[in-house]
């Protein structure tokens, strides 16, 4: 898919607003003075209210500084200042796990080429967690991302020092968490690329990342590395090289969707301007997905955000003042695909089909007497599930095509003191199908092809604990949701295909209950989070390593979070109910940025579930 790029300057910014009055406003939030920093390079990490980074300079030592500011605005606490010793100018942002923060600083430390540091959320003492010396990197650029007790970043020289004058072309690094030795995953060599600048990200068990320069035409690449490396140049597989054509150095972030990798290169493309483009997670070209020409943007330095099949970002330069742009890039082509959504009212059931773009079709089933429609979920070709319960305890499965006619179902049951929880669909066709006991919390997993005999298979109990959701991801791997209502944990489990169990635990969070999982085509977990007095909604996405980010939303007056699903765009759609019965599909992007679009409220029905559509 092609793209084109469309500037969003004044002109958009004005579009709906004929009087001419600009639609935002800017608030100086703070402002620094030397003694508090200076000089900040870096973008911003909100938590709980507030807003932390670094400056480069600045502090009492002008060293630069770690700081914080409320999001309404107001003084800058010093969090931390460095000193030299303990690291010096800091370029990155920060990294939070629980109540700590990490980053990078450029230059200090014992050798004088740069830390990795942590500091107490609150403020404190910077904490060196490791130094580089040249042989195990120097000067790092970016902020390291944390998973399962490991801290992983990129140097941008050192390493290999026989290469680029002595100066080395980078390396990728990990350290304890707690502090310890640099680990050199890999290093850097001119030919498998130079000098990387931008972060990391980690997928499964391979951290990918861009180099500014280096590769075949010294134009910058594209790579991954195992997590577990071992300082070998072998270690970095290439997965795409910058011709020029195509671009030249990459310096913004990349991130990840539905098996692709996006980004942007300074410069390069047909004006030299720079572009913005694709390659797949497993290596092969690059796909040009827009050239900048001045006059559309220039300089192209971030990264990329997607939400509902957009890309948004920024140049430095271009536009109608040659004073940069914010631009979209939007597909030349319809997007495609749909959502489900499940409406309940008094035992019959509506299923919605919800399109990229126009207006919702929708067929009901029903009412069947004792009988009420309970859960959703879809396969790969776009056939809908509906589980349906009966209060005699019976459970039935419906598959519906997408044209939304009824074409296979199964009935279960009644077992004594066995309820029907949800249902999901591995992508071999077979239907599993969750099952708690009351008295003690069992749970059963059948897993079915419609029509056909069960193979049930148990877990537990276990004492407080209750399975409350399953997923399937493409190696027909079920995740099982277990909730401990009273402690507010959650442990998810993952169970192959040959019955091999491995579990996660989360929490205990005070206050917050899981409620929600769901699986993408990138085979990442995504777990709901719902804060039962304020409504808030957090979602957590769980990687192969079983590092956990997290995007937290609301709370929104009169609403409250229902449902997950991950579409085919490979955005997360977040479902909301109002107190008035409205539906409201949050469709979130990887960065957490999204657009709702609202439903109803359509009289006596209420919306349950959603899910993928075709």
């Amino acid at each position: 898919m092609k793209y084109s790029v469309q500037a969003i300057i004044a002109f958009l910014l004005l579009a709906g607003n004929p009087a001419g009055a600009q639609p935002y406003t800017i608030s100086t939030l703070a402002t620094f003075n030397g003694a508090a920093g200076a000089n900040p390079y870096c973008g911003l990490l909100l938590s709980g209210g507030t807003l932390y980074g670094t400056t480069s300079s600045g502090g009492a030592n002008n060293d630069g500084t770690a700081f914080s500011v409320p999001v309404g605005g107001g003084a800058v606490t010093t969090l931390a200042t460095f000193n030299g010793t303990n690291g010096r100018a800091p370029a990155a942002g920060l990294f939070l796990s629980g109540s700590t923060l990490y980053g990078t600083t450029q230059w200090g430390g014992a050798a004088g080429y740069g830390t990795v540091f942590s500091i107490p959320l609150g403020g404190g003492l910077v904490t060196t967690l490791a130094t580089f010396n040249t042989t195990n990197g120097r000067n790092p650029y970016c902020s390291p991302i944390l998973s399962g007790g490991t801290l992983y970043g990129t140097t941008g020289y050192g390493g290999d020092m026989s290469v680029n004058g002595g100066v080395g072309d980078g390396t990728v690094f990990a350290v304890p968490a707690a502090g310890g030795a640099v680990t050199t995953l890999a290093t850097f060599n001119g030919a498998n690329g130079a000098n990387p600048v931008t972060g990391l990200i980690l997928s499964g068990d391979s951290l990918y990342g861009a180099t500014y320069l280096g590769g075949a035409d010294n134009d910058g690449t594209v790579f991954s590395v195992p997590v577990t490396g071992n300082g070998s140049t072998n270690a970095v597989t290439t997965l795409a090289t910058f011709v020029g054509s195509n671009g030249v150095s990459p310096i913004g972030g990349l991130f990840l969707s539905s098996g692709t990798l996006y980004g942007t290169t300074q410069i390069g493309g047909a004006a030299n301007d720079g572009t913005a483009f694709a390659v797949p997670v497993g290596g092969g070209a690059v796909t040009t997905l827009a050239t900048f020409n001045g006059s559309n943007g220039a300089l192209p330095w971030c990264n990329l955000i997607l939400s509902g099949g957009t890309l948004y970002g920024t140049t430095y330069e271009g536009g109608a003042d040659n004073d940069g742009t914010i631009f979209a890039l939007t597909p030349t082509t319809a997007p495609t695909g749909s959502t489900y959504a499940f409406w309940n009212n008094s035992g019959t059931a509506s299923l919605w089909k919800i399109p990229a773009t126009g207006s919702p079709t929708s067929a009901s089933f029903g009412p069947y007497p004792g009988w009420s429609p309970t859960s959703l979920t879809s396969d790969a070709s776009g056939n809908a599930y509906i589980l349906w319960t009966a209060t005699t305890g019976a459970a039935s499965i419906w598959k519906v095509s997408s044209s939304l006619k009824m074409t296979t179902s199964q009935s279960f049951g009644p077992y004594t003191g066995w309820v029907a929880k949800t249902v999901a669909v591995g992508p071999d066709g077979h239907v599993h199908l969750l099952w708690n006991h009351t008295a003690d919390n069992e749970a059963s997993i059948f897993n079915s092809v419609l029509g056909s005999s069960s193979t049930p298979q148990s877990y537990g109990p276990f004492k407080g604990w209750q399975a409350t959701q399953i997923a399937m991801d493409s190696s027909n791997n079920t995740r099982l949701l277990w909730a401990d209502m009273n402690a507010n944990e959650a442990s998810l489990w993952n169970i192959t295909s040959s019955g091999t169990q491995t579990s996660q635990t989360f929490g205990p969070y005070s206050g917050w209950q899981a409620q929600g999982l769901t699986v993408g085509s990138d085979n990442l977990a995504r777990i709901l989070w719902e804060n039962t007095s304020t409504k808030q909604a957090s979602l957590h996405t769980v990687s192969a390593s079983g590092a956990v980010t997290s995007q937290l939303f609301g709370p929104y007056s009169g609403w409250a979070p229902m449902g997950l699903a991950v579409n085919n765009d490979g955005d997360s759609d977040l479902m909301w109910n109002s107190t008035s019965n409205q539906l409201s599909i949050l469709d979130i992007g990887s960065t957490g940025t999204f657009t709702s679009t609202a439903y109803g409220p359509i009289s006596g029905w209420k919306a349950i579930a959603i899910a993928p559509g075709p």
